[in-house]
């Protein structure tokens, strides 16, 4: 199960995010394209007050805004799930590794 470890809040709403399995990078929330409730992360303050929320390894602001950590692992990796990264470990015949078509 992919979780998030640490996540530190930076300017223009991007979080700086390390996973379980050591993948890292950083994340852009835009929350003026997702819209709704993501609306008040452009004010700093709130932004800012992210967490991790410890039971399920996602993160999340005051007022019940949270973000899926597969979904921005799959943002960072470029990678569909769990399963397709532990498919990129597999090996050709020929020893390279190959990253599944879709």
């Amino acid at each position: 199960m992919i979780r998030i470890v640490s996540a530190e809040p930076l300017s223009d709403c991007r979080l700086k995010i390390t996973f379980n399995d050591g993948v890292g990078g950083i994340f852009p929330v835009e929350p003026k394209r997702r819209g709704g409730v993501f609306l008040k992360l452009l004010e700093a303050k709130i932004f800012n007050a992210v967490t991790i929320n410890p039971d399920f390894g996602c993160v999340e602001w005051p007022g019940g805004i949270d973000l899926c950590p597969e979904t921005m692992h799959q943002t960072l990796t470029g990678l569909e799930s769990a399963a397709e990264l532990d498919s990129v470990m597999a090996l050709r015949e020929d020893g390279k590794a190959k990253l599944p078509r879709h």
